[in-house]
């Protein structure tokens, strides 16, 4: 983790000396998330999540950049299961620091500027809380050693519009698989996790 901030310093200290321009700003975005344990008779579980944080837009080229961010998300997911010919609701709830390290790809327009981005990301999960619910609710924290640090990868779109010389919003869909999802230690199942993520980066122009 401490390799990935000194990666994003370097590429803001970049950006101050050499690039076009540097801009701040901050997200809020929502997301549909989605987690398949490959169990047969389960479905996939699924729920919305929320967040938000700091971005960074570095322009290196009038058409060419990166995006930084450094981001709180909850992701929830929920299904029914069924267990020796018992249904049981069951809900887990994930608090994730992401970090996304895009490369952005800019149609330079006067006042709305398309943009597509491609680009890793990394999801450390801080804690998460799993609730089941078969007449009664229990809910127990996720230990500690079960928490992981999960590389994905991100594609999007979305556009930049300019509100004021210095100032402007930013919102965006994308869709984030997780490439390291698959738990090594069950060789029979081949669980995914993937998510549509959207929402809007109000920016301010330092550069």
């Amino acid at each position: 983790m401490k390799g990935i901030l000194a990666v994003m310093f370097l590429l803001l200290s970049c950006g101050l000396v050499f690039g076009q321009g540097v801009s701040i700003g901050a997200n809020l975005g929502g997301s549909y998330n989605m987690w398949n344990y490959d169990v047969e008779g389960w479905d996939t579980y699924s729920g919305i999540g929320f967040g938000g944080g700091l971005v960074f837009n570095v322009d290196f080229m009038p058409m060419l950049g990166v995006e930084l961010g450094v981001l709180y998300s909850m992701y929830n997911y929920s299904t029914t299961v069924e267990i020796g010919g018992i249904n049981i609701d069951q809900s887990i709830s994930m608090n994730n620091l992401v970090i996304p390290m895009l490369l952005k790809y800019k149609m330079q327009m006067p006042a709305v500027s398309p943009y597509f981005v491609l680009g890793p990301s990394i999801i450390r999960n801080l804690s998460g809380t799993i609730e089941t619910s078969n007449g009664t609710s229990i809910s127990t924290d996720i230990p500690d050693e079960l928490l992981e640090t999960d590389f994905c990868i991100q594609v999007g779109a979305g556009a930049d519009i300019s509100m004021t010389p210095v100032m402007g919003i930013s919102p965006y869909a994308r869709f984030q698989y997780n490439l390291t999802a698959d738990d090594p230690d069950s060789e029979n199942n081949s669980e995914s996790m993937s998510d549509i993520l959207f929402g809007v980066n109000l920016m301010y122009k330092i550069k």
